[in-house]
């Protein structure tokens, strides 16, 4: 007897090798650490530039967009390296990575928006 695709069939791509439906929640676990993990590597830099722009500072939002995309491909670059270099807990260095490079990320920008201010008027 022939079963038609109806309410209760499962597509194919949810599918494991065993023929198993795969788990839903692992998929929505996964973006859920990605988007936790790209609010802490956008996070800080984002706050530095409020804080700047709030004293005063209104071109500190425009660069953000390089920040972060600068950001992203160090922390991607720096992952992808601990990755191959096969280091022990992966997970723990990914998370490591990206504080780092956020936290630097933000340091930096204050620096640099700090010096940027300092040029032009003379005085911090």
């Amino acid at each position: 007897m022939a079963v038609e695709r109806g309410q209760g069939q499962v597509p194919n791509f949810f599918r494991t090798g065993s023929g198993k439906v795969a788990g839903m929640p692992r998929l929505i676990l996964t973006l859920l650490a990605l988007a936790i993990l790209f609010c802490l590597l956008c996070g800080p830099v984002t706050w530095t530039a409020l804080r700047l722009w709030k004293r005063g500072d209104l071109e500190a939002f425009r660069p953000l967009r390089a920040v972060w995309i600068a950001q992203v491909a160090l922390a991607s670059a720096l992952i992808f390296a601990a990755d191959s270099l096969g280091l022990a807990n992966p997970m723990a260095w990914m998370v490591a990575t990206v504080f780092a490079v956020s936290l630097g990320g933000a340091a930096l920008f204050a620096l640099w928006r700090m010096l940027a201010r300092i040029t032009v008027r003379g005085r911090p």
